[in-house]
């Protein structure tokens, strides 16, 4: 079995200065957080000894003509995924293990592309060139992985037959384990994989549990993890940019019953349903928000969706003037219609609780509407002959 590991490093920089030229070959620091809890998301190479999870404080103190860019996720999502879904019509199966870093699984498909070395040509041809991949070809998802951090960039590395000698030097901060546990390796002495390989798999397990025996197994080049090839969600989106950045409630819900008039009018919308609702904005001169809303039942109509979605902002608006506007609707379902019942009674109780629903969204709180039930029918007095209930069918 043959992998290939894809990986890009410094996505979200290679994305800004993508969209953003003018901050090509300068030093620049995306960072995410609030407040004094900001930390370095990514760094340009150009930004000299800052690191990723560094203080935002300090990656200043420490490049202090560093260009200072908002982290923008939904952005460098949708370009690896799109990087992704170019793999995939090569008809690869494909597993993502992190943003920029996916393993490809190569077996199967050499004959459909003349070979194995023109499917890896094949492979760093589908990606944009500016993201730069690094390829890494193994026996496993491992020493694929170990192979990519060895390529330059927009290049491949095969890793050779004999792997010890081959994983030996190399640290082990490379083991696809969380951080707790390479400090823990650390505490130990134990800082190459070489070192790791030579510890008796039962010492790894006492002090590592089941994770120890994944830990001398990796360090002598065993992988049994499978690849699991990611799931596709369908999705349907509209964006709209601003020429002026919009701060006003009611100029942004506009724009979003435009959206959602856009969505809905779609040919792969047609007799189907929406379960969640996504907003995605570039804030001006603030970080990109992001709002994901989930409908209590799948809707099909813009009306509905709409009703719920003004609520939500009219509660929660976005947090400055918005440059641009991205909505997304997932979780879509193929539903038809809905079962009506054939009961004139049945179907106008249903139909008074959809009004009361669509009223609720509106004024966020029960409607003022009341039955009126007979109390006290022989009363002398008027108001003890009847009250006012709430209404709720």
């Amino acid at each position: 079995m043959q992998f290939a590991c894809l990986l890009i490093d410094q996505l979200p920089v290679k994305s800004e200065v993508q969209r953003t030229p003018a901050l090509a070959g300068r030093p620049v620091i995306i960072a995410h957080g609030a407040g004094s809890r900001r930390v370095v998301l990514d760094a340009s190479p150009h930004a000299l000894g800052v690191q990723p999870g560094m203080p935002l404080s300090e990656a200043l103190s420490q490049c202090k003509g560093a260009l200072l860019v908002e982290p923008d996720p939904a952005h460098y999502r949708d370009v690896f995924d799109h990087a992704l879904d170019a793999i995939e019509a090569l008809g690869a199966d494909v597993e993502e293990e992190d943003l920029g870093h996916a393993t490809v699984q190569l077996t199967g498909l050499e004959l459909l592309h003349g070979g194995e070395q023109q499917l890896i040509d094949d492979l760093i041809a589908a990606i944009p060139r500016f993201l730069a991949p690094r390829i890494g070809v193994g026996s496993s998802k491992f020493v694929a992985s170990v192979a990519a951090h060895q390529a330059k960039p927009g290049r491949a590395y095969r890793a050779p037959s004999d792997l010890q000698p081959f994983l030996d030097s190399l640290p082990v901060e490379l083991l696809p384990v969380p951080w707790q546990t390479i400090a823990k390796l650390h505490g130990f002495g134990l800082r190459s994989l070489g070192q790791l390989a030579r510890m008796p798999i039962g010492a790894l397990q006492a002090q590592f549990g089941r994770e120890g025996k994944l830990l001398g197994e990796l360090a002598r080049g065993i992988d049994r993890r499978p690849l699991t090839p990611r799931r596709h969600q369908e999705t349907v989106t509209a964006s709209l940019a601003f020429a002026d950045p919009v701060g006003t409630i009611g100029i942004v819900l506009t724009a979003v019953e435009s959206l959602l008039a856009l969505v809905f009018a779609q040919d792969s919308m047609r007799g189907r349903f929406a379960r969640v609702c996504t907003l995605d904005g570039l804030v001006f001169r603030a970080p990109a928000w992001h709002r994901r809303m989930v409908f209590k039942e799948s809707l099909g109509d813009r009306t509905k969706a709409f009703s719920v979605v003004r609520h939500a902002l009219e509660n929660t608006p976005p947090p400055g003037p918005l440059e641009e506007l991205r909505l997304t609707l997932s979780s879509i379902t193929g539903e038809g219609g809905r079962q009506e019942s054939l009961f004139r009674d049945v179907r106008r109780e249903e139909n008074l609780k959809e009004a009361l629903r669509q009223l609720r969204a509106r004024l966020g709180g029960q409607p003022p509407i009341y039955h009126v039930r007979e109390v006290e029918p022989w009363s002398r007095l008027p108001e003890r002959r009847q009250a006012l209930v709430p209404f709720s069918p």
